[in-house]
């Protein structure tokens, strides 16, 4: 099942294409349902009765910001030993928010307020052309038809900057540690007042006093001129939005010989396409009609601010959706915590590649390599899920699949990040193990990772899917 050269570097072209359709978590699942639905997926409704089948391929999502896929085996329930084969990532990345009221400005320039989302290098957003994305909900109508609607937004090109300060303007101990603070050298600059001002007279504005009053009182109207362009409305019929600022320069190879990856959001969009891809590779073979599981794909909001949302992990809507999936398949109550307690998780997220230039801030025998496999992420405390069963499952699914396998640990002096998997594990008590592939910084504004480890990691999940239910029915359990 080994990816030859060509196919790796159609898998790191593929995965660049689906970043770069991205930008919020509300891109990302709808990326993702681009993938499913060119593999003929169905999309179902949440919150509606669903009618599924064996041998179907079906998806769902809430909020727009999280979404489950998956395909039920042509044998899933008619022999003791199905489960659920599920692949967990996550949609969302460090980044800077609009907020509420973002109408702010200084030295005669136009700036846009932000809010910092999640656990950022935010160092690393300064002098860097930033674009924006996210969900607009505007008012359509009028009288008695006037509705909400929400719709998505766009907008790659370059509208705003976060200027540095020049190194003469700072004192010698600024220069040692750069340390900006997130709430006043934050606030990016989208244009001058006095272009601004040259721009008002053609853009057809409200009078001053006007703009005192609703959206415009909260928002510049540049901004919103910019948004209800892409939008297709008026800015005044802007009520609310959730957007997110982002790298406006698109991902791209890199390297001598491309063999990396250089992107925003590797982490952890670089799961969510191998676990939504995988799915749609399996669910197009000929195994499907003799599996005995149900194959998911699922990626959650909010898991860089502790997943405790409705769309996020730490919510009840992956339960309540596997529930509702059983209950569709007519599988008795008293018969579910045994397809429960046959289940597994690849908990999927980013896992640090050691650095040429900081090699020693890894634990010395659990430093991952680019190029050389999936990294299997353990922690004693439970910061991931991985226990010594899960990670000899998931050593006999790399072998299957020929994708080679590295392992992690943190330093004992040094902090452990955590994943969606000890949450969902806990919720839900199905047996999980924390992977992920190497990359290199780590919630900065671009990261690296290898164009090799992309295809080892779409392999990893649709062989997953393909070959885990043999492999656990053969364990020996005490």
């Amino acid at each position: 099942m080994t990816r030859p050269a060509t196919e790796v570097a159609k898998a790191a072209k593929h995965f660049v294409d689906f970043v770069n359709q991205t930008g919020s978590p509300y891109h990302t699942v709808k990326a993702a349902a681009g993938l499913l639905k060119a593999s003929g997926f169905v999309e179902l409704r949440d919150g509606d009765s669903w009618s599924v089948s064996r041998g179907g391929k079906y998806y769902v999502t809430k909020g727009g910001s999280e979404v489950m896929a998956f395909v039920v085996g042509g044998k899933f329930n008619q022999t003791p030993k199905s489960g659920l084969s599920i692949v967990g990532a996550h949609t969302d990345s460090p980044c800077l928010r609009l907020r509420p009221n973002s109408k702010v400005s200084g030295a005669g320039m136009l700036q846009v307020g932000i809010q910092t989302y999640g656990g950022g290098l935010w160092h690393t957003w300064f002098d860097r052309p930033l674009g924006v994305a996210g969900k607009v909900v505007v008012r359509e109508g009028s009288g008695d038809s006037a509705h909400l609607v929400e719709k998505l937004v766009h907008i790659p090109e370059p509208l705003m900057i976060i200027p540095n300060l020049a190194i003469h303007l700072q004192s010698a101990d600024e220069r040692k540690g750069f340390s900006p603070n997130t709430e006043s050298h934050l606030q990016p600059v989208l244009c001058s007042k006095q272009f601004d001002e040259a721009a008002s007279s053609s853009a057809g504005r409200p009078s001053e006093e006007a703009m005192k009053e609703g959206v415009y009182a909260r928002h510049h109207a540049a901004l919103l001129e910019r948004v209800a362009k892409d939008l297709s409305c008026k800015p005044e019929d802007i009520v609310d939005a959730d957007l997110c600022l982002m790298d406006s320069n698109p991902a791209c190879l890199a390297g001598l010989y491309q063999e990396f990856v250089s992107a925003p959001r590797i982490d952890n969009l670089l799961s969510t396409w191998a676990a939504i891809q995988g799915l749609c590779d399996f669910s197009n073979s000929a195994a499907v009609a003799d599996s005995s599981d149900i194959c998911i794909a699922v990626s959650f909001d909010h898991e860089e601010c502790g997943s405790q949302s409705c769309t996020g992990a730490e919510g009840a809507t992956l339960p309540s959706w596997i529930d509702y999936l059983l209950g569709s398949l007519e599988v008795p109550t008293m018969a579910r915590p045994g397809i429960m307690s046959r289940s597994f998780l690849l908990s999927a997220d980013c896992a640090h590649g050691v650095h040429p230039n900081y090699a020693a801030k890894h634990q010395s025998e659990h430093r991952p390599d680019f190029h050389k496999g999936i990294v299997i992420k353990t922690n004693a405390n439970q910061r991931y899920a991985t226990t010594s069963l899960t990670s000899s499952l998931f050593r006999e699914v790399c072998k299957k699949a020929n994708v080679p396998v590295q392992d992690f640990v943190v330093r004992n002096d040094s902090p452990c990040g955590t994943t969606i998997g000890p949450i969902v594990s806990a919720k839900t008590g199905i047996r999980t193990i924390d992977i992920g592939a190497p990359q290199w910084a780590m919630h900065s504004c671009r990261e690296t990772c290898s164009t090799n480890d992309c295809g080892h990691l779409l392999t990893l999940c649709s062989g997953f899917y393909e070959t885990f239910r043999e492999i656990d029915n053969s364990l020996e359990s005490m």
